[in-house]
């Protein structure tokens, strides 16, 4: 109920969510905006409060989408197209990493084989709960897990980057009014840009896409960027904006029903992100090494997280935010079109228990 003391509360929120982005900023954490607003938030979360900030989530996924779109240039989708090969083996492989977690994380957690194999692939929080319903495994439990994965993996890979590959630094990014808003004639390009990638995403929410909010807008920034026609850029300041909008979503989860009602789950997920991290952190910069790719975006690209957080992290880490980008397309379009199969052949080949 919009309530004034409850929009007064949710303005306390949002302000100290900004507040937590500015300090992380200022120290240098990696993906500060984002971070910092979700430890934020996440602390009125925890002692009670209740937030609901889905509302603010789409607008701000549609400008992430078009800022990170912009970034390819018709000579990086050259080069994209032509290792397409290879980023579709290691999405596959990344995806069909988490099936040797399955039996780890029905045990720790006490789920059907069938639950725990949506919550222990690395595919996102949005795509492994809309195919978890498909299927008829709990979407609750895959929800709960995959957003704790997305949170351990926001918190560790940019720091991780940071400290193995010390050539990537945080970009510090401000909210001054310049940063915030573009000279007049390129605000009314930036709003109708956002309106146009909004209608789109908007018409596309039936559709087999998971996260029409960002992925749309995405490809509509990649399409036009492919003809070079971007029609302006995205604000550095408004992007990050956007971040603490994602940020304090993310955050707004942590209640205490979901701590104390999730200890076995919240277990086998870290447990289980953990053990996919010793596997595919080693394995990225083995293919990065191999063909020459930037290694942290490799990394990045591979991990075991969303693709909206991990994008986010390449761009203000200053990683190849395309590459990334394309390793988490890619596994998108693998798990809308095979993860039906990816199970079937799970349990021909005995891998899980498939249930009697």
């Amino acid at each position: 109920m919009n309530t004034p003391a409850n929009l007064l509360f949710r303005l306390l929120v949002l302000t100290c969510a900004v507040l937590g982005g500015w300090v992380t900023n200022r120290i240098g954490i990696p993906l500060a905006w984002l971070i910092g607003s979700m430890v934020a938030s996440g602390i009125f979360a925890f002692f009670g409060a209740r937030l609901d900030f889905r509302k603010l989530r789409p607008p701000g996924l549609i400008v992430l989408g078009l800022s990170l779109g912009q970034t390819f240039t018709p000579a990086i989708l050259e080069q994209m197209l032509r290792n397409l090969p290879i980023i579709a083996i290691c999405s596959l492989g990344a995806l069909c990493s988490g099936i040797v977690m399955t039996r780890i994380f029905s045990s720790l957690a006490g789920l059907d084989a069938k639950t725990a194999f949506y919550c222990a692939l690395p595919g996102g929080v949005v795509l492994m709960s809309v195919q978890a319903q498909h299927a008829g495994a709990s979407e609750k439990h895959v929800v709960l897990a995959q957003t704790v994965r997305l949170m351990i993996v926001v918190l560790v890979y940019p720091m991780l980057i940071a400290m193995v590959l010390p050539g990537h630094t945080a970009q510090s990014i401000s909210l001054t009014p310049s940063a915030l808003l573009p000279p007049l004639a390129d605000a009314w390009k930036v709003l109708g840009f956002v309106v146009v990638a909004w209608a789109l995403a908007y018409w596309a929410r039936k559709s087999f896409i998971p996260n029409p909010w960002m992925i749309v807008p995405c490809m509509l920034a990649i399409l036009l960027g492919g003809f070079d026609l971007q029609p302006a850029e995205m604000p550095h300041g408004l992007v990050a904006v956007c971040q603490i909008i994602l940020g304090v979503s993310l955050g707004a989860q942590m209640t205490p029903d979901f701590i104390r009602g999730s200890s076995r789950l919240l277990l086998a997920s870290a447990v289980s992100t953990l053990l996919l991290s010793a596997i595919l952190a080693p394995a990225a910069l083995f293919i990065a090494y191999l063909f020459d790719f930037d290694h942290g975006a490799v990394l990045l690209g591979m991990s075991p997280g969303g693709m909206p957080e991990m994008t986010v992290a390449a761009k203000t880490i200053g990683v190849a935010v395309p590459l990334v980008l394309s390793f988490h397309l890619v596994r998108i379009l693998i798990g809308n079109l095979l993860i039906q199969q990816i199970w079937w052949l799970s349990c021909r080949l005995r891998w899980v228990t498939a249930p009697a």
